[in-house]
């Protein structure tokens, strides 16, 4: 049982290391707490309901529309609302706010229009696979290894492309960027399209797997930054770490004493770090660091 429980883990942690992966693109970029990033994974799973299962459109073509709408999503929030604000020197608690704003209209329009009771959105993946004592449904195989092809691509980007150089550079020092005359409007584009993609994917994910409602989005976001914070927001695979710990200890708890706990341990996890390693557990100074 407890290994059964250790693997379930690590495939919830999988899922959390994805939504965590496109906040950090984000707030790399950005430094922006993107709160509305937990909407973008809420419509993005409602728009693959609606073609794949009220329109009864080929799982693909579903998948990679609803990853376009995510896309659209997050530019839209980034052009419409974020740089107007940036133009105007608007504070970190505006924009936070706005964020904020933004989250609970998109949820509350979700709501209106379908609902909020849960969404099944497949019921032909429920099928098992063994391994001696471990029993694994093939929808998390694929969350499993989706998660593991997004980290190579993500750490072979960032580390090996120039764009991916950009959005830690901006990160850095946004003022030098835009003093050596980098395109900012560029780059923060680029890291919002990404991120809302990845969002998306994750909330398809797991909505195959357990369904969805107007609300998921929240739970998501919430553990994909308590991730980013213990992980350290500069280390890639630092966060990884940390999305799989949180997994791995919130289905320790389930087993143990009950679900309700599962948001309590995250959260005591976060407290423990940010009092005695606020930079994040898998963080190590150095005098120096090249970007």
């Amino acid at each position: 049982m407890l290994l059964q429980f250790i693997v379930n883990g690590i495939v919830s942690g999988s899922l959390i290391a994805i939504m965590a992966i496109g906040f950090w693109f984000i707030y790399r970029a950005t430094n922006l707490f993107h709160i509305a990033h937990g909407a973008v994974y809420t419509a993005s799973a409602y728009v693959f309901y609606s073609l794949y299962v009220s329109k009864d459109i080929s799982l693909s073509i579903a998948l990679v529309l609803s990853l376009i709408s995510s896309i659209i999503f997050g530019l839209v929030m980034y052009f419409i609302v974020y740089r107007p604000l940036e133009k105007k020197n608007a504070s970190a608690g505006i924009k936070f706010i706005s964020s904020l704003a933004i989250y609970i209209f998109m949820v509350n329009i979700i709501a209106l229009i379908f609902g909020n009771e849960t969404k099944i959105l497949s019921e032909g993946l429920s099928e098992s696979l063994s391994f001696g004592n471990i029993i694994l449904t093939w929808i998390q195989v694929y969350q499993f290894l989706s998660f593991l092809i997004l980290f190579i691509l993500t750490y072979s980007f960032v580390q090996g492309t120039k764009s991916g150089r950009a959005i830690r550079a901006i990160g850095d020092n946004p003022v030098l960027f835009k003093a050596i005359g980098l395109n900012e409007r560029w780059v923060k584009g680029m890291v919002f399209a990404i991120g809302s993609a990845i969002a998306g994917l994750a909330s398809i994910l797991t909505g195959i797997d357990v369904g969805i409602d107007p609300h998921i989005g929240m739970l998501a976001l919430l553990n994909a930054v308590v991730a980013v914070i213990i992980g350290g927001i500069k280390k890639i695979e630092g966060i990884i770490i940390g999305s799989l710990l949180i997994g791995i200890l919130q289905n320790l708890v389930i087993w143990q004493f009950s679900a309700r706990w599962e948001s309590a341990v995250t959260f005591f996890i976060l407290i423990l770090v940010l009092l005695y390693k606020s930079g994040g557990l898998f963080v190590v100074k150095k005098r120096v660091e090249e970007i």
